[in-house]
């Protein structure tokens, strides 16, 4: 139940409501590694880019060869402009699955991010799952980076 909320308060927008239900789902299921990675991708929103590397980690930790996970710690060491742990994790999620679309969308944000020479981000960290619209998340460029 405290999932489903938190996954209708995301997908409306209210990253901040989600992340209440995610948390409260995880000390149900603190073994859930879909329940973190949802939080994960919450707290990104808000950019609160510690908690989602700390829940991407978990992630990975819970379930080490899913991809999804090392998008989320990709998109999290962007929004903390550590562009090279970036390109890292996003190699690491090509390893597994070389044909997946959001990892590899991902690993050219970080590496073109890493060579800037003037040093700014070249890719939307202020919404580095999608702009919000006015009836929600534009869910096409948060699959970007799933």
């Amino acid at each position: 139940m405290a999932e489903a909320k938190g996954n209708a308060a995301f997908s409306s927008g209210d990253f901040t409501t989600a992340i209440t239900h995610f948390t409260e789902a995880i000390t149900l299921a603190p073994t859930n590694h879909v329940l973190f990675s949802n939080r994960s991708a919450a707290h990104a929103s808000l950019h609160q880019y510690a908690e989602a590397l700390s829940d991407a980690k978990e992630t990975l930790k819970l379930k080490p060869y899913w991809t999804k996970g090392y998008s989320l710690l990709g998109a999290a060491y962007l929004g903390l402009n550590q562009f090279e742990l970036a390109v890292t994790a996003y190699k690491k999620g090509l390893d597994i699955d070389p044909t997946n679309e959001a990892l590899r969308s991902g690993l050219v944000d970080a590496e073109a991010s890493v060579s800037s020479s003037s040093g700014m981000v070249l890719c939307n960290l202020d919404y580095p799952f999608g702009i919000p619209d006015k009836v929600g998340i534009n869910e096409k460029k948060i699959s970007k980076y799933f």
